[in-house]
């Protein structure tokens, strides 16, 4: 049985409060229940205070064996940040703006005694895999594609990156790019013609992420998109529009982070649940208790 926890980004002393409150007590280093394992859903670094105490929770029990884990781009980042590009410069470029996101952990691992303890995370976070398929659940941590899972299934090693994919990934042009990015980053459409809107960071955006546990011939784009456009939000959604109009309607449960939801925490759809309710912008680190059930319940999601 598992509990599956959301984006944590640096917040040890929430993340301690939710294991207690879940009943995991710490042994020797490691946090264990007697009967039960966590499945950690990816984003431990970034934004919060306490990276270093969160990498050492979360690395000793999914080392320990009191816990699964999947890569969130968080990680992904942090890997292609420090990887070096055969042609020069990194696979993710240095650019004010990717080491603002950074920031956080830069400062956290700065010095010259840190360094070799945070090189060795980073070969740690390349073995994470992008997702798992338990036979009754599902975790990613950010979009269930099956077709993006059948094609990374093919080119990684036991669902985790290679040296190859990561280069490959680099290049926009590749199908690796595109079923990495989706998986980890989730999937966006680009907005009409002069439409745009601002993120969580104040970036002009012109793509949209969307639902995509929402079936789009159903919603209205307030329902579809993850974020306002006034001009559209009280429309349906023109599915003939959207380039891509998967949505997940299988009835294995799936659960994901990523997306930064607020309130009170609830069940996407009957099949779907995100666990990330924006811990690192005050909100709350979530949990989904999981025994078996196909039909996920809201009683079974907790809060630190």
């Amino acid at each position: 049985m598992y509990d599956l926890i959301g984006d944590i980004h640096g917040h040890a002393d929430e993340l301690r409060r939710l294991l207690a409150k879940l009943g995991y007590a710490e042994q020797q280093g490691v946090y264990r229940h007697p009967t039960r394992q966590v499945i950690f859903v990816g984003d431990f670094v970034d934004r919060g205070p306490y990276i270093r105490e969160t990498l050492r929770i979360v690395r000793a029990m999914v080392d320990g064996g009191a816990a699964l884990a999947v890569m969130g781009n968080h990680e992904y980042n942090a890997i292609c940040f420090y990887e070096k590009h055969p042609q020069g410069g990194h696979l993710r470029p240095h650019t004010p703006r990717n080491i603002l996101q950074h920031l956080r952990t830069l400062e956290e691992f700065n010095g010259r005694e840190l360094y070799q303890e945070w090189q060795d995370y980073i070969q740690w976070f390349k073995t994470l895999p992008l997702f798992l398929d338990l036979g009754a659940l599902r975790v990613v941590h950010a979009c269930w594609d099956p077709r993006h899972i059948s094609f990374l299934n093919s080119i990684l090693v036991d669902g985790r990156l290679t040296d190859a994919v990561l280069l490959r990934a680099a290049d926009r042009s590749t199908p690796e790019y595109l079923a990495i990015e989706e998986t980890l980053k989730g999937k966006e459409i680009t907005l009409p013609p002069g439409l745009s809107f601002h993120d969580k960071d104040q970036n002009e955006r012109t793509k949209m992420r969307v639902r995509w546990w929402c079936n789009p011939q159903s919603c209205t784009y307030a329902d579809y998109y993850l974020e306002s456009i006034p001009s559209l939000d009280p429309h349906p959604v023109d599915p003939a529009a959207l380039p891509d109009a998967y949505h997940y309607a299988e009835e294995t449960p799936v659960f994901f982070g990523h997306y930064w939801l607020r309130g009170t925490p609830q069940i996407l759809r009957p099949h779907a649940v995100c666990l990330d309710y924006s811990v690192a912008r005050g909100g709350q680190l979530v949990a989904y208790r999981w025994s078996g059930e196909q039909t996920l319940l809201a009683d079974n999601l907790v809060t630190a």
